[in-house]
């Protein structure tokens, strides 16, 4: 029989290491503007912005990444009472993808888009969406672990596997087309109107199996 223990500790870790990561995001940018200070002549904070745009915009959109990435780790881990060795080493698996995160936001600020750099940097996303997607079909179908009355819903699953597919396809995209670099994250954006297609479906669905 699989050993299971309270989840509340990988919880509390799993917080712990996303808040770090997430916080090491603005570092290089915090370092950008001490040396600015040390020079001679200080650099104009218009002048800082114009010649950090890339950096700033690597920042807010893996600021966003990492945010989204939380709220469904959250939300799946909610109302998780007890936790599995696998379920664990899932979980772990994902902070390490994101623990990895700022060194591909920082390759993407320095270097000029290639269809490596980008690869990079998507090709972490979706790893990180995998491990996610698996973490949500694993409590999906064990119900046990979740507190009475809380399950997994079919839309949780679905919210996430979508977005999965949708860095699976921006990475090929990138890779096939590397004209297109990061603009192929805005495939994600197809994900919104799905929702409102599938997810009633879904809860329809789901409803109708209740009753039976």
């Amino acid at each position: 029989m699989e050993k299971q223990r309270g989840a509340e500790r990988l919880i509390f870790f799993t917080d712990a290491v996303v808040a770090i990561a997430i916080t090491l995001l603005i570092l290089p940018l915090v370092e950008i503007v001490a040396t600015d200070a040390n020079k001679a002549h200080q650099v104009p904070v218009g002048v800082f912005i114009h010649d950090n745009l890339s950096q700033l915009f690597a920042f807010a959109l893996s600021f966003a990444i990492i945010a989204r990435f939380w709220i469904a780790n959250h939300e799946l881990l909610l109302n998780t009472v007890r936790a599995t060795p696998v379920l664990m080493w899932l979980d772990i698996a994902w902070v390490f993808t994101i623990v990895v995160l700022p060194l591909p936001t920082e390759i993407t600020a320095v270097y000029h888009p290639s269809q490596l750099t980008v690869a990079i940097y998507i090709g972490t996303g979706a790893v990180g969406m995998l491990l996610l997607t698996a973490i949500a079909y694993y409590l999906h179908y064990h119900p046990e672990l979740q507190a009475k009355g809380s399950p997994i819903a079919g839309v949780q699953v679905w919210g996430i596997a979508s977005t999965c597919v949708g860095f699976l396809i921006a990475f090929a995209l990138s890779w096939f087309f590397p004209g297109i670099n990061y603009y192929s994250l805005l495939i994600l954006l197809l994900a919104l109107p799905l929702d409102l297609i599938v997810k009633p479906r879904i809860r329809r669905r789901e409803a109708a199996r209740a009753k039976k």
